[in-house]
């Protein structure tokens, strides 16, 4: 034997680095194959359905039990650490895990049925496997994710999400078997697919597929904020206040107002076919279309909204010009029963919150469809959403499609996962400015909001809490929107210097320095800058 002749002991250790054609697969790998086609094919169509015909997607409602069963603190630091890659991260999980199990249950037949031309024998085999799949998901997965039998709870109803369910099993079926007589009839195909559709591969897309979900998330977080940076801000003022560049607008364009949903997709609502329902404890259950709810006399009213999750200092609240319909008329049209304690709000997108009663009757809670002038964005709840001043904006409720007088205290979306039921805004207070170092004096301004309390006065330390000296204060543009302030400043030497700010409300309440989380009930605490002064 040479050196360049191998004996059969020498064929175990050999590897063909450069190996052009590929190893020819076993029975396992081409059940796999078939399988996994049927499971793609299955799951794109899914997702056409989801994103064509807004028909339900089972990953899609997989995510939001996943993210509903989740712990507060695990979403906290999901979402803290990585962002909205957090919930499409999720959302992807879960369409593996849909595919896998749809994979799953095709290799069990075809495993059963031992070879693929046993299929042919059995022509019905893989029509009642559809039907069966179809059945354990309408009548037992949909209930367990909260979406009722055959997706009665879903806003698209059972009807439609039944058939929806009932054609993307049809295409399973139909592609399973058809790929298993394509297999039978040319072998060669098990082969040829063994290139791209081996489980080596399927392992190498899903990694692929998270990388560019992370890296595009990740992109969207970094490029997004630097083209926005300074937006909802001043820029090109004359230095007179308000027009001081890097304050606040008073009022916040709709391109810059902050946006947060729990969704990995938000609802698409087409407002020819949407109504709003009104029920539960009601005289008169209504159904308004759109141009009714239009047609009502309207009401136009500033207010500011800040999610609860707002970071101390941060940026996820807004100041609006808000029109719409008083909550109180709608009510008054259907007509309340005894009795009644909460009013429930159920949104397109299944979320669901509710307020209590005298808060439901007051002036200034309005079902808006318009923002600033124009109709409400589908990322701001077109076509109705809720505008409800003194609560944080988890309550504000977006997309709304039901209304429901109840007469118990009503725990919503967030409520039952642990957040404030009550979620009345905290008094808050934000510097904007100066937000560099600076050579002699300057201006520092900002703004403050205390809900509907109002905002009666406002201090400044520059020296760390030492000495306070009150702000200017320009008259808020409503009782529900937050007032920007300023004070002149003229400091006292170089070096470093920290500025801080505290807001007193209405009811003459100074806001606390203690710091508190988000969760459960918003953050407080006072906002402070450490300037350089040269």
């Amino acid at each position: 034997m040479t050196l360049y002749e191998s004996g059969p002991s020498m064929e175990i250790l050999k590897l063909d680095i450069n190996k052009t054609e590929p190893d020819s697969p076993g029975e396992t790998e081409v059940r796999f194959q078939m399988a996994l086609l049927a499971a793609i094919a299955a799951t794109g169509s899914s997702l056409i359905l989801r994103f064509a015909f807004d028909a339900p997607l089972l990953p899609e409602l997989m995510a939001h039990m996943l993210f509903a069963l989740s712990p507060i603190w695990v979403v906290e630091i999901a979402v803290g650490m990585l962002g909205p890659f957090a919930k499409h991260l999720g959302f992807l999980g879960c369409v593996l895990a849909y595919t896998l199990a749809l994979a799953g249950a095709a290799v069990l037949l075809l495993k059963y049925h031992k070879k693929p031309a046993m299929i042919r024998a059995a022509p019905f085999t893989i029509p009642v496997l559809a039907l069966v799949m179809w059945a354990v998901t309408v009548f037992i997965v949909f209930p367990l994710l909260g979406a009722g039998v055959s997706g009665e709870y879903l806003r698209q109803g059972a009807v439609y999400t039944s058939l929806s369910q009932l054609l993307v099993y049809g295409i399973f079926g139909a592609v399973l078997a058809t790929v298993s007589r394509l297999y039978v009839d040319r072998p060669d195909l098990a082969r040829e697919h063994n290139h791209w559709l081996s489980r080596r591969k399927l392992m190498s897309g899903v990694f692929y597929s998270v990388i560019a979900v992370g890296l595009y998330d990740m992109g969207k977080s970094l490029i997004v904020p630097w083209l926005r940076s300074g937006t909802g801000r001043v820029k090109g003022g004359d230095g007179l206040f308000p027009r001081i560049d890097g304050l606040a607008l008073e009022v916040t364009p709709v391109s810059d107002f902050y946006e947060v949903s729990k969704n990995p997709f938000d609802p698409q609502v087409d407002a020819v076919r949407w109504r709003l329902e009104v029920g539960g404890l009601v005289e008169n259950p209504l159904s308004l279309s759109y141009d009714e709810i239009r047609s009502l006399p309207a009401v136009e009213q500033y207010a500011t909204l800040e999610c609860i999750d707002n970071k101390v200092g941060g940026d996820l609240i807004g100041n609006a010009l808000w029109r719409g319909v008083r909550l109180r008329e709608i009510i008054e049209m259907a007509g309340l029963k005894q009795g009644v304690i909460d009013i429930v709000f159920r949104a397109s997108d299944d979320y669901s919150d509710s307020i209590p009663l005298d808060r439901a009757m007051a002036d200034g809670t309005v079902l808006v469809y318009e923002m600033n002038g124009e109709p409400l964005t589908p990322s701001h709840g077109f076509p109705l959403r809720l505008i409800v001043p003194g609560i944080y904006g988890m309550k504000n409720v977006k997309w709304i499609k039901r209304i429901e007088a109840r007469d118990y205290d009503f725990k919503g979306y967030w409520q039952a996962r642990g957040w404030d039921d009550r979620a009345e805004y905290k008094t808050m207070s934000r510097i904007d400015l100066p937000d560099t170092d600076i050579t002699g004096t300057a201006t520092v301004a900002g703004i403050a909001f205390a809900g509907d309390r109002g905002v009666v006065r406002v201090e400044v330390s520059t020296n760390g809490g030492k000495t306070w000296e009150d702000a200017r204060i320009k008259p808020a543009l409503s009782p529900y929107s937050w007032v920007l302030w300023h004070k002149e400043w003229a400091p006292a030497g170089k070096g470093k210097h920290t500025l801080i700010v505290r807001a007193t409300d209405g009811q003459g309440i100074t806001q606390t320095s203690e710091y508190s989380p988000a969760a459960p009930s918003g953050t407080s605490g006072h906002h402070r800058r450490t300037i350089e002064v040269g």
